[in-house]
């Protein structure tokens, strides 16, 4: 066995990061790691992050950093994979926690209640971030009603995401708005596949959709106010 054409590429990438060990990556090269995942690659749950946070564990030289400056290190970790990340993916992957970040710093949720309502869509296609996340920056620089929509969706996010962290439950609205907002201005990372899928569920009201990482593929987030369930989805639980 050797190591993969593509994690030896990220092997070498990491040489000449800030704090790599690169003896410790030319072992690696040498024994031919791999990297051993449950999480599906090109689905949108973090491979890369949970991938870029073993590389930290496996091959920086520690030192002690708080969460923003380790959310930095990760991120360029990352970025072999995306050309940018936040180095949110693999921060909550290295802390295994929820994380709530905001302009004051970055706090680690301990307990998570989230809406049984909640449930995985598997597309049952990969998918390549890199172009999405480039059409999204190209348009996010010059396209106004762009901008507008990711304003309101953001604020759609953030009242989510305080509502979960609160413990509530109330998110159906927000959810609903969530999945029309992102229907109507983010066409390119709905897969043709569940389009029209994404749609009835709008129009029925048995469930709502909506990208999970940069879309194109793998899963989506949905909900069901009813329980009702599209083909290919499960509900699932954050224990």
């Amino acid at each position: 066995m050797s190591v993969p054409s593509d994690l030896l590429g990220f092997f070498e990438f990491l040489k000449p990061l800030d704090r790599s060990n690169v003896s410790a990556i030319n072992i690696a090269i040498s024994e031919n790691w791999v990297f051993n995942s449950t999480i599906p690659q090109g689905y949108g749950l973090g491979s890369s992050g949970a991938l870029s946070a073993a590389a930290y564990e496996a091959f920086f030289i520690k030192a002690p950093l708080d969460s923003f400056q380790l959310k930095l290190l990760l991120a360029e970790i990352e970025s072999f994979f995306h050309g940018k990340s936040s180095g949110l993916d693999p921060l909550t992957s290295f802390y295994s926690k929820a994380l709530f970040s905001s302009a004051t710093g970055i706090e680690i949720i301990t307990q998570l209640e989230l809406d049984n309502n909640l449930f995985l869509l598997d597309s049952k296609k990969e998918r390549n971030g890199k172009p999405l996340i480039k059409h999204f920056k190209e348009r996010s620089a010059s396209d106004k009603l762009f901008q507008s929509a990711i304003e309101e969706l953001n604020g759609y996010n953030t009242t989510i995401i305080e509502k979960c962290i609160a413990g509530g439950k109330d998110i159906f609205e927000d959810f609903r708005n969530i999945s029309s907002l992102q229907y109507h201005n983010f066409k390119p990372m709905i897969p043709r596949e569940i389009e029209q899928l994404w749609k009835a569920g709008i129009e029925s009201g048995d469930f709502y959709l909506k990208l999970s990482g940069a879309g194109g593929g793998g899963f989506f987030l949905g909900y069901s106010p009813n329980g009702t369930l599209p083909n290919h989805a499960e509900f699932f639980t954050i224990k």
